[in-house]
């Protein structure tokens, strides 16, 4: 099976992962083989390329790390989306992606529990393996999911996979999310990203 990494990003894709190492290396988190790393990465380019078709009026992503979802859906025919994380230094490292690849892509550092952007209609929220250093990771879930359900915003999550999860048990959370949104009006989607990795995709329309 092509990469959607080296499919999207045909001259970049090294460089990406390239970023990714560095950046990775800078958090002290231990070394990783690259297909590892390639297939984290492939996550990100797998969720904006499903996020493509749905031709939302506009993108934010929250938490965005090196913003791979939202670099992606600007490449593919996107642009004007906005890319938003705490941490300056990941921002910089998103930011030579993103001069390196000249995408349309507004990049902010701001704490979105404490100055949460606001959603114009018909936008869609982007949270892939959400996290905070002020929360507890399911914490965070929680929130981004009742801001979309009582705001009635669209919106892809990608649930982290935390300290104790098994497969078996991040699926079922991903279960029990699909059952909630689904009472409350939305249309959710609900898939396994790739077959490396558990990491399952919740894309709800509202």
């Amino acid at each position: 099976m092509v990469s959607r990494l080296k499919a999207v990003f045909p001259k970049d894709w090294q460089y990406i992962l390239n970023v990714y190492k560095g950046f990775l290396f800078c958090t002290g988190s231990q070394a990783a083989n690259d297909n590892l790393l390639l297939a984290l990465l492939e996550i990100g380019v797998k969720l904006g390329e499903e996020l493509s078709g749905l031709h939302a009026n506009g993108f934010v992503e929250i938490g965005c790390g090196l913003a791979i979802p939202s670099l992606t859906l600007a490449r593919v025919g996107n642009p004007g989306g906005k890319a938003v994380d705490i941490d300056p230094k990941v921002l910089s490292r998103a930011e030579h992606i993103r001069n390196r690849l000249g995408c349309n892509l507004d990049l902010q550092c701001s704490d979105v529990f404490e100055n949460r952007p606001k959603l114009h209609k018909g936008e869609l929220l982007i949270a892939e393996k959400p996290a905070s250093y002020k929360k507890n990771t399911l914490e965070v879930e929680y929130n981004i999911r009742n801001w979309c359900a009582i705001e009635g915003h669209s919106f892809a999550l990608v649930p982290s996979y935390i300290n104790g999860d098994t497969p078996a048990s991040y699926s079922q959370r991903c279960e029990k999310y699909e059952r909630k949104l689904k009472q409350v009006g939305f249309k959710v989607e609900n898939q396994q990203i790739c077959e490396q990795l558990p990491f399952r995709w919740l894309i709800a329309i509202k």
